[in-house]
């Protein structure tokens, strides 16, 4: 028991110990404590404060406030929570999947029997724990910025803004190559063999504006519009697939180019990166509802759906189109044309196509833009980023950075700009799967400190 005598700050409280009995020291103790706070000498206030910033030390740690309120403060601040399940899976199907488009050069590079392999087993060695790494993450710390979050609170904050950095440019690579691939299949539906520069341009403009447009309104039209997206991206596949599968002849499945004629580095580029991006919906986990439900839903929905728009459509393809050079990006319209007859299925996978790049650009939009949102949060860059817009709550300047930074990545040449950004990202998941590691033992044992503080009953 600590004695008031030998403290200043009791003296001031108490008076001196020997001059009253227990009597008068309980009515004395009785009645400050009934007094304001602001009564307290500053010796108290000190100690108070000391108490209160370790106990958001704990809470930053555990994940969640012991109180039931934000532990930085900033819940009238922070973006609403409005995404739900299906809005979710929607912007993670099109930050992993957006249909088959971008696949076709694994059929070339192998031929469908290492394509069809590579499509059943690769997602659960590659995607799977990617997006079980995402769910438990998110959930874990529900908050805007994901694997920067979890880097920095795993290893400090230099490798917290390292890999918000790789992020940053691997994910203008990734959006500059959408409105390239806009303007691709714009060219396919306008039946011409060549855009004018203008035309081109001024496509790809459009789209950076538009998904500018969804995201500076809110999250919750980002997660809509991605639905609609899907939609779209995926009736033509669906329509491909039940007609080509029927016909198809098993046998050209069991076929292959042969180890010495297989293009090894382009079929698992391909694959890889068809297949990779569950990390960057943990970016938006400050703004999903009930996230501990909410994303483990959401990523079943988009695995599933991921892997039957990837794996169904080349099984019902492939012995429509046997010459395996023909299979470069955008053969889908003319491979439907060729399963269902007429142009009319071809058209609607071209339409898909325009659909596919606006939400691929649109969500990963959403998602870098968070990143940044994230890191200007936990002062990695300057904190007046992470300013949100009054009406709206979004990142407005951190969504104005990303449109701002893809469209100037769109002049470069992406061949080394492509193999750096794979490099990158293969860095950057080492690192957070180091951080789940390290997070998961804190974890434990903050959670065990936890229950040391909140115990309501003492040993005799």
């Amino acid at each position: 028991m600590l004695n008031p005598e030998d403290d200043d700050c009791s003296r001031q409280k108490y008076g001196s110990f020997e001059s009253v009995n227990s009597q008068e020291w309980k009515e004395r103790e009785a009645k400050n404590e009934s007094q304001s706070s602001g009564s307290l000498c500053s010796k108290q206030k000190s100690a108070y404060r000391l108490s209160r910033d370790r106990s958001n030390l704990v809470q930053k740690s555990i994940g969640y406030s012991l109180d039931g309120l934000d532990s930085d403060g900033t819940t009238d601040a922070a973006p609403p929570r409005t995404l739900g399940i299906f809005q979710l899976a929607g912007l993670m199907y099109l930050v992993t999947a957006g249909g088959g488009y971008g696949l076709e050069p694994v059929v070339q590079a192998a031929g469908p029997l290492p394509a069809l392999i590579g499509l059943l087993v690769v997602p659960w060695i590659w995607s799977a724990p990617q997006a079980l790494m995402t769910a438990e993450l998110s959930t874990l710390y529900p908050r805007d910025g994901g694997f920067v979050l979890w880097v920095e609170e795993a290893f400090g904050n230099f490798w917290g803004f390292q890999v918000g950095w790789w992020n940053f440019f691997g994910s203008l690579v990734d959006n500059a190559l959408l409105p390239r691939l806009f303007s691709d299949y714009l060219k396919i539906f306008l039946g011409v063999d060549h855009l004018s520069l203008w035309l081109s341009w001024g496509g790809g403009i459009f789209l950076l504006l538009f998904c500018f447009i969804l995201n500076y309104r809110g999250l919750e039209i980002v997660g809509w519009a991605s639905i609609i997206f899907v939609v779209i991206v995926a009736i033509p596949f669906a329509i491909l697939t039940l007609v080509g599968l029927p016909q198809s002849d098993p046998k050209v499945w069991l076929q292959w180019r042969g180890h010495r004629d297989t293009n090894w580095s382009l079929f698992w580029a391909t694959l890889l990166w068809n297949l990779c991006g569950f990390d960057s919906a943990g970016t938006c986990a400050g703004e999903v509802k009930n996230a501990s439900r909410t994303y483990p839903a959401a990523i079943l929905l988009s695995c599933a759906l991921g892997l039957a728009s990837f794996l169904l459509p080349v099984a019902a393809s492939v012995t429509f189109a046997q010459d395996w050079d023909e299979w470069n990006d955008a053969f889908w319209p003319l491979v439907a044309n060729r399963v269902v007859g007429g142009t009319w299925c071809g058209t609607l996978i071209t339409l898909g196509g325009l659909a596919s790049a606006a939400g691929m650009l649109n969500s990963l939009m959403a998602t870098s833009s968070r990143a940044l949102y994230g890191m200007a949060t936990t002062q990695l860059l300057p904190p007046e980023l992470a300013v949100l817009h009054r009406v709206y709550k979004t990142p407005v300047r951190c969504i104005a950075l990303v449109a701002v930074g893809t469209a100037l990545f769109s002049l470069l040449s992406f061949e080394k700009l492509v193999e750096i950004d794979s490099v990158l990202y293969c860095i950057k998941e080492m690192l957070e799967f180091s951080a789940l590691v390290r997070l998961r033992y804190k974890s434990l044992a903050m959670l065990l400190f936890r229950n040391i503080l909140l115990r309501t009953y003492d040993l005799p």
